[in-house]
This record gives C-alpha cells, sequence and structure tokens, in this order.
C-alpha cells in the first residue's frame, strides 16, 4: 500500500502522503509522523469546514475520529466511513 500511496503523490500534486504509526517499535527505526491518525489530521488542519473526510477502520476508531473531525468544523454530511471489524481466518 505504501508503494501505491507514493505513486498516487508523485503523479497528482493535489495527493500528499503522510504515513503515520500509532505504535511503532524501537527496532522498527521509525521516522515519521506517530500518534492516532486522526489526531495527525488535526494537528494540520485547525478547521475542517471546507474538507470533506473519508474514513476507515476498525469502529470504535472511525466514531472517535468522526467526532472529533466533526467539533473541528467537519460538515456532518461530509464524512464517508468504512467501519469494519476482523474476522476469524476459515479453516481449510
Amino acid at each position: 500500500m505504501d508503494v501505491l500511496c507514493k505513486k498516487w503523490a508523485n503523479e497528482f500534486s493535489h495527493i500528499e502522503y503522510i504515513p503515520v504509526l500509532s505504535e511503532s517499535l524501537k527496532e522498527d527505526n521509525w521516522r515519521g509522523r506517530e500518534g492516532l491518525v486522526h489526531e495527525a489530521v488535526l494537528k494540520d488542519f485547525a478547521n475542517l469546514n471546507d474538507y470533506q473526510l473519508y474514513c476507515c477502520g476498525a469502529p470504535q476508531m472511525v466514531e472517535v475520529a468522526h467526532k472529533a473531525f466533526i467539533f473541528h468544523g467537519l460538515p456532518e454530511n461530509e464524512f464517508f466511513s468504512d467501519a469494519f471489524t476482523f474476522a476469524v481466518p476459515i479453516k481449510k
């Protein structure tokens, strides 16, 4: 996925790719942004009233992000989400 996101950022001037890890390990040697992704968005965009936001992830994460984004001015009808849960793999 990282390669595809970098490709889009190189091809389209309106796309900026900023990876954020919530829990990097010391052995990862991660030098990028850390923390919760919705908090990283809010650090970069204090007011969201002119944006659309697309969010996917675990239901609790989507719910927390939704509330935070609305609080920071995102119009309710400009939040689009796909909350999902993880299923146990089917054994063959």
